[in-house]
């Protein structure tokens, strides 16, 4: 062996060897770049060249996907779970509170119901996330759930809790209907379903999914990110799906989906879809509030007709969750995110802005005292405004939750911190009104889970 290792060998070989390997470098990235485009004219070849080629985006995924849950350095020292700023069961009005949350020591997510009055956990599901997995035939360019999404890695976001006290749960995954129990009642793998998850009127849900393949012209067929306004029925079949992007086309804003500098494959990212409720000053029933966050963009959509009724790209930026309050004003979760050559940064603060349709103006009630807070969340976020005027509003991206009163004071806060001392994330949680959470409630406490 150690005379082969310190052989001669002759300058000539060294020369070809080093010509040759330069040349199935060239032709091996060219096979990638091909199929990367969607190119099949190197058959099977092409997708092992392009399985290789990813192989240090895998390593880095599989990194990020651990590191991602667990926030660094910790936002709140000497702070941990619950902080009340009342006595138990001295507020009727407080409500309920379903939290999403990553468990650092038990390495998974649990959803949790919670007596904001009482100030105790009625219930918590740990859904099957893997036996999920290994049932669904979802394929998709984006993920692999198996490897992103299995139990240690999956953050579930924005679960919706029926009043039979099941929830649905989904994470750029399949869209999933879980009982009391943790057995699973409906899944939906046709499409890989992501963000906010709403209720109609009517039983019906609303989300965000892919359209795989997309069917949008001038843009990469493989990698382009076409998200779509989808309507799930209450037993778990897509009964419609818009793709966003061609929505925009068809009503002549074609420069948000192709851009106006450089090309993207992600022009749109939806991250909300508002049904609207009731008929307003300026929107009817069953129109859709939208949230696109790559354009910081707002807007009113009549399926029925196809029209973009009205659009509004500021003076948020990149937000996140839009609600209707009234019958002529939205509130909007703004990140207020810029993407700077050291990365997506909040340079000041997340806050909640308020537009008045009727006024054409924009205010911050809550600003002041959120700066206070340091609040911040770059990406994700959630909010709601409650019947009393009280804000409760999520900070996904460093693990705290809160409800401020109309004057900014603090009511409760939650940080999501494990046993082992780190802050985890939490995932969209939802707060409900005395009268939409008592009944479940009651549902909870009833069933029999052995």
């Amino acid at each position: 062996m150690e005379k082969f290792l310190f052989s001669k060998v002759p300058v000539w070989l060294v020369i070809v060897l080093g010509l040759l390997a330069f040349l199935a470098a060239i032709v091996f990235g060219n096979i990638a770049i091909h199929t990367y485009k969607g190119g099949t004219r190197a058959g099977a070849i092409g997708d092992v060249v392009l399985t290789i080629s990813n192989i240090p985006d895998l390593a880095k995924r599989a990194t990020n996907a651990d590191t991602y849950l667990r926030i660094s350095p910790d936002p709140f020292p000497g702070k941990d779970g619950f902080g009340f700023s009342y006595e138990a069961g001295t507020r009727t009005e407080a409500g309920f509170l379903l939290l999403s949350r990553y468990d650092g020591d038990d390495q998974r997510s649990y959803v949790e119901f919670w007596d904001l009055n009482a100030q105790e956990m009625v219930h918590r599901w740990a859904p099957p996330i893997d036996e999920i997995n290994a049932i669904s035939a979802l394929r998709t360019e984006e993920v692999n759930i198996a490897v992103d999404k299995n139990v240690r890695r999956m953050l579930i976001r924005h679960p919706f809790v029926t009043s039979e006290g099941d929830i649905l749960i989904k994470s750029r995954t399949p869209l999933t209907r879980v009982n009391a129990c943790n057995e699973i009642v409906w899944l939906n793998d046709d499409a890989l379903f992501h963000h906010s998850l709403e209720t109609d009127l009517d039983g019906n849900y609303w989300t965000a999914s892919r359209i795989e393949p997309t069917q949008v012209q001038w843009v990469d067929k493989r990698r382009f990110i076409d998200d779509a306004i989808t309507r799930v029925s209450s037993d778990g079949e897509i009964t419609l799906q818009l793709s966003v992007a061609q929505i925009l086309i068809d009503n002549g804003l074609e420069r948000y989906v192709y851009g106006r500098a450089n090309y993207t494959n992600n022009p749109i990212h939806l991250n909300d879809v508002q049904p609207v409720l009731a008929d307003g000053r300026f929107w009817k029933k069953d129109d859709l509030f939208l949230s696109l966050r790559s354009h910081s963009l707002i807007m009113l959509y009549r399926p029925e007709t196809n029209k973009i009724l009205w659009y509004k790209n500021v003076p948020w930026a990149h937000q996140h969750d839009v609600d209707i309050l009234d019958d002529h004003r939205i509130s909007i979760f703004d990140n207020g995110m810029i993407k700077t050559g050291a990365g997506h940064i909040v340079p000041e603060h997340s806050t909640i802005q308020i537009y008045n349709f009727e006024t054409d103006m924009v205010s911050v009630p809550w600003d002041e005292a959120l700066a206070a807070l340091e609040f911040q969340t770059a990406s994700e976020g959630l909010h709601r405004i409650r019947s009393n005027g009280n804000l409760f509003a999520e900070e996904q991206n460093r693990g705290r939750i809160l409800e401020l009163d109309a004057t900014g004071a603090q009511v409760w806060e939650y940080v999501n911190r494990a046993q082992n001392g780190e802050v985890y994330r939490v995932g969209w949680s939802r707060f409900l009104e005395p009268e939409e959470g008592a009944g479940i409630k009651a549902a909870l406490e009833d069933s029999k889970c052995g």
